[in-house]
């Protein structure tokens, strides 16, 4: 809250409220050779989503690098999908197949066609159109569009993985992503309105939220080691120990949950000694849909 702000004008000026003083997550860490800036992404956003905290883009006119998950402007040839067996059709039982049948209908997607993929990519169908169908763009990324202004800008960029690590990843998740898959169809309204949630807890910066989303949004243990936490203490090393982050200002963008608890990337620094604070102010998101289902 700005202190200075008369409390007669929040009586004069309806449309000033505490939302409009609340802010993304933007996490400083340091020590005496080198700061890292720390933005969560949403890898699909809307135009609402920006501009971007001041505390993050004051210091991206200073900055050595930026830093993401996956440089996914690299001009290189696609990746190859190695769709192998089981299917969706051999992983679910017929009530699953139902459910998937449903949900493929409600997102005009072909169900036949899901059926005949791995799961893990049956998964990620489901999950990008679900988010078209929610006006959430991927060119709207925050990852993407500070790629873009990086390369515009040429300010150098730094990949923690590669775009085909990320999809040998998906590809070799435990049980070919059934896990993911399972977790996806059999909590779909709640998929569904966490998706619209998470979008308004981003922006408003509300971490108490973000980590209950978090919480409720888990796959399996074995998924989450692989897409989550290995990936976290790999970064974590990365930045810590690699010659590339020695000395310098780096802007860092990763996918928001990443950031999350005792195993998120700024608790993992905080145990390697690096300065932990969070520069933005956040208030309480409004996510009545999301709180109505987890609560029947």
């Amino acid at each position: 809250m700005i202190k200075s702000l008369l409390s007669k004008a929040l009586l004069l000026i309806p449309f000033i409220s505490h939302h409009a003083l609340a802010e993304p997550i933007v996490w400083k860490i340091y020590d005496n050779h080198r700061q890292f800036y720390v933005l969560g992404s949403i890898h699909a956003g809307e135009k609402e989503m920006f501009p971007l905290p001041q505390a993050f883009l004051s210091q991206w006119k200073k900055a050595d690098a930026l830093v993401v998950e996956a440089n996914i402007l690299q001009h290189s040839a696609p990746a190859t999908q190695n769709k192998k067996p089981p299917y969706t059709q051999e992983t679910l039982n017929n009530e699953q197949l139902e459910k998937l049948k449903t949900i493929a209908e409600s997102l005009s997607l072909p169900y036949k066609l899901l059926t005949s993929q791995p799961p893990w990519l049956t998964a990620t169908y489901l999950q990008l159109t679900l988010a078209k169908q929610l006006n959430l763009s991927t060119d709207q990324g925050i990852d993407y569009v500070l790629l873009k202004r990086a390369e515009e800008q040429h300010i150098p960029i730094k990949s923690l993985e590669s775009v085909e690590y990320q999809l040998n990843l998906l590809q070799n998740l435990p049980h070919n992503g059934n896990g993911m898959l399972l977790e996806t169809i059999d909590h779909w309204q709640q998929t569904k309105a966490s998706l619209q949630c998470l979008v308004d807890v981003w922006k408003q910066g509300d971490s108490e939220k973000f980590t209950t989303l978090f919480n409720d949004t888990q796959y399996d243990p074995e998924t989450n080691e692989a897409l989550i936490f290995a990936r976290n203490r790999h970064w974590a090393e990365t930045l810590t120990q690699s010659p590339d982050y020695q000395s310098g200002r780096f802007m860092v963008v990763v996918g928001a949950f990443h950031l999350i608890g005792e195993q998120g990337l700024p608790a993992l620094m905080k145990q390697a000694g690096f300065t932990v604070e969070r520069i933005t102010k956040g208030t309480t998101a409004q996510c009545e849909d999301w709180e109505t289902i987890r609560q029947s």
